[in-house]
């Protein structure tokens, strides 16, 4: 998976850094969903929705659900044809519970590693007052190869090599710990590596962290700065 440059909150909350035209609010009714929610313009998520006017500094403590990692797809997802003379009869594109339980335990960890005790804001077990909680899923999961060990190159010795290790979809809401009242929400399509490798396990989980480490610290980043911004 690519690394997600900025991330949900950092973009939704209005950073210009990793735009090159300044992010605002629309001011088209249409964009005003019936919840309350903004479309944020210049985005370079998917899609971003935030509550106008939300003093994030009153907020100090994060709690993360845990994550959902699924196998769901989208209704236009197209299954990719598997070559069973080169990739074999055992090929398969699809993840076991284990991966989706693994992703999901990497995500967490990842989170524990960036959110350490060093940093302002502290990391809860259940939500209360002055606590953001922040509900996420992966999903839509598209491998470029087939699982390193269905592939006849994988008990042949052969290799396997693919442009990027394909993509997935995070999906991410951000909430009011003590109301329930949801701030924000971001869809956005994280893609692979524009490169030419050798597609393994090894390589794909490493991107897979890659993705976690960049938006864990695209979050961390943008909270300090949007508390800052509201203490003004």
């Amino acid at each position: 998976m690519k690394r997600l440059i900025c991330s949900m909150v950092l973009l939704i909350l209005g950073s210009a850094a990793c735009s090159t035209q300044p992010l605002k609010l629309s001011t088209d009714s249409a964009d005003t969903r019936d919840d309350g929610l903004v479309k944020v313009e210049n985005s370079k998520l998917d899609m971003s929705f935030v509550r106008p006017n939300v003093n994030w500094s009153q907020y100090t403590q994060l709690y993360f659900e845990p994550v959902k990692v699924t196998n769901d797809h989208a209704p236009d997802y197209k299954p990719p044809r598997i070559d069973r003379i080169s990739d074999g009869m055992n090929a398969s594109y699809e993840l076991r519970e284990q991966d989706l339980q693994k992703m999901a335990d990497e995500f967490h960890l990842m989170i524990q590693k960036v959110f350490n005790n060093e940093q302002p804001y502290t990391l809860v077990d259940k939500p209360g007052e002055g606590t953001l909680v922040i509900e996420a899923a992966v999903t839509d999961i598209r491998l470029s190869a087939p699982r390193e060990d269905t592939r006849r190159s994988y008990s042949s010795m052969g290799k396997t090599y693919s442009q990027n290790s394909g993509s997935m979809v995070l999906l991410a809401s951000i909430k009011d710990g003590g109301t329930g009242e949801v701030l924000a929400k971001a869809a956005d399509r994280g893609q692979g590596f524009d490169q030419w490798r050798q597609n393994t396990a090894v390589f794909n989980w490493g991107d897979v962290r890659t993705v976690y480490r960049s938006w864990a610290n695209s979050l961390k980043n943008a909270l300090i700065q949007a508390g800052a911004e509201t203490q003004k």
